[in-house]
């Protein structure tokens, strides 16, 4: 089982502004702290246009659910960052220039490199100074956390959630593979030279001509390629960000990582799962093309030892605990609260009654496009006599 840190990390986010040109025109204030029209709205399209970006398509052209949704999150989220950072100013919680830098190293980490660490702040809009910003209130945010709750966890407790969850740490046989991929497919190369014949200059002959000659040279590649593969393993990494045409996969020398059996098509897995560690398999082929495959790792499956996992269950239960925490502390900083509502569409029981009725005619418009054709019909003349 793979633990990853819990919703505590994305508590951070909720101390986080966008930043945005401000206004006098306050729409909510919670107890001395004003939001205006400028801070809310500007923060929330941002927050928006990226949710809705990453959303299926379905949902993109009807989202008027979604977008109430994310709105009544969205204020909550903005009366939780005002309370949260009261406290910041009541506990005198500070943070240094040198605890902001550690965490921002530890983001560039976490995606490879500074470049592309700014690349993502570009594409989000985010500058580098609210970057450190939004870092800043992480960092208070954690230690504000501490003050409610160390997360402490004793081997005990770990054993006991250990043995009521023996099944998410029983993992299946995996198997660590690299591949090379080449498409010898003749139809798809037609297709490829189709499109790339944007001025029409090639004849269907003509096309069908070179396609059947590029499958033929392929086919012998991949045959070449095979066999210096074989005759020595420890190129594979090389000729496959050679020769590969797998992107995914080219560049970290094929290497595919560790996989359980479902994960592939049946004849690639069928092969990985067959060949011997450190052997270059014969040239399987599946709808994708052909493939070489090396084996470099098989992972025999059954449940990991206590041991094995304990620190992981630790950190899980741990952050758990500093989550639970928090949304004790943070309900008793709501209910404790002077919030008041200068935006009458912001305000919650608005928004969960218009979000019940988007929710009720995206029901019954999922109903009624269910409805059998001449069914419709009826149900549209009986509308039209109404």
């Amino acid at each position: 089982m793979k633990f990853t840190k819990l919703a505590i990390t994305m508590l951070c986010a909720l101390v986080v502004f966008c930043g945005c040109a401000k206004n006098s025109d306050v729409v909510i204030k919670v107890n001395n702290t004003e939001i205006t029209r400028g801070e809310f709205y500007g923060d929330f399209e941002k927050i928006k246009s990226v949710q809705v970006k990453n959303l299926p398509k379905e949902f993109q052209q009807d989202n008027s659910f979604t977008v109430l949704s994310m709105k009544e999150k969205f204020v909550n989220d903005t009366i939780l960052r005002a309370l949260v950072s009261e406290e910041f100013a009541k506990r005198n919680i500070t943070v240094t220039p040198k605890e902001v830098n550690e965490r921002k190293a530890k983001l560039i980490a976490q995606v490879g490199s500074e470049e592309q660490f700014n690349n993502i702040l570009k594409s989000s809009g985010i500058t580098e100074a609210k970057m450190l910003e939004d870092l800043e209130s992480e960092a208070k945010l954690d230690k504000l956390v501490k003050t409610l709750e160390k997360g402490n966890v004793s081997d005990s407790e770990a054993l006991k959630y250990y043995n009521k969850n023996k099944t998410a740490f029983t993992l299946p046989k995996r198997v660590r593979a690299s591949h090379i991929l080449i498409n010898t497919d003749e139809n798809a190369l037609k297709r490829e030279l189709t499109e790339s014949d944007k001025e029409g200059k090639l004849s269907t002959a003509e096309i069908d001509k070179k396609a059947k000659e590029e499958a033929q040279r392929r086919e012998k590649l991949v045959n070449e390629i095979r066999q210096k593969a074989a005759n020595n393993p420890k190129n594979f990494a090389q000729l496959a960000k050679e020769y590969s045409q797998d992107p995914g996969s080219a560049q970290k020398g094929g290497d595919l990582g560790f996989f359980v059996k479902e994960q592939m098509v049946p004849e690639f897995a069928n092969a990985a799962f067959t060949q011997k560690v450190g052997v270059v398999g014969p040239v399987v082929k599946t709808q994708f093309g052909k493939h070489i495959i090396l084996v470099t790792d098989k992972a025999a499956g059954g449940l990991q030892p206590f041991n094995s996992v304990k620190e992981d269950i630790k950190v899980y239960l741990g952050e758990q605990k500093k989550f639970m925490a928090f949304q004790k502390f943070a309900k008793g900083l709501k209910d404790n609260a002077t919030i008041e509502f200068y935006d009458e569409s912001l305000k919650p029981d608005v928004l969960r009654k218009q979000i019940e009725e988007s929710l009720s005619k995206k029901m019954s418009k999922e109903k009624y496009e269910n409805i059998p054709a001449s069914k419709k019909k009826t149900l549209e003349k009986m509308q039209e006599q109404k």
